[in-house]
C-alpha cells in the first residue's frame, strides 16, 4: 500500500479508490489475501505464482462461503424464534 491511504498497487497497476470506507475494506482485504499468499508461498516454495493466487483466492472464497452458510442458518433460525415469539404475545394480547 501506499502512503496515501485510498492507493493501492495491485498486479503493478495503481488503483485509487476515493471514498474513505471502500478504501477501508480494500486494505482490509488486501491484507487478508497477502497473508494467505504468504501462508500459501511458505509451505508450498515449489509453486509458482499464478497457482500460488489461485490457491489463496479459493480459500478465500471457501471462507467466505462458509461464513455466509453460517450467516443465512443465523439468520433462518432467527425467523424461526421470532416467528414462534410473535405467535405466543398474540395468543397473550388476544
Amino acid at each position: 500500500m501506499s502512503a496515501n491511504p485510498g492507493e493501492f498497487n495491485i498486479l503493478g497497476q495503481k488503483v485509487v479508490i476515493r471514498d474513505p470506507a471502500e478504501a477501508e475494506v480494500a486494505a482490509v482485504a488486501m491484507k487478508i489475501v497477502n497473508e494467505k499468499v504468504e501462508e500459501i508461498r511458505s509451505s508450498r516454495p515449489l509453486l509458482g505464482p499464478n497457482q500460488i493466487a489461485v490457491l489463496a483466492l479459493l480459500e478465500v472464497a471457501g471462507s467466505l462461503v462458509r461464513d455466509r452458510r453460517s450467516i443465512d442458518q443465523y439468520r433462518e433460525e432467527l425467523d424461526k424464534r421470532c416467528t414462534v415469539l410473535m405467535g405466543e404475545i398474540g395468543k397473550l394480547n388476544a
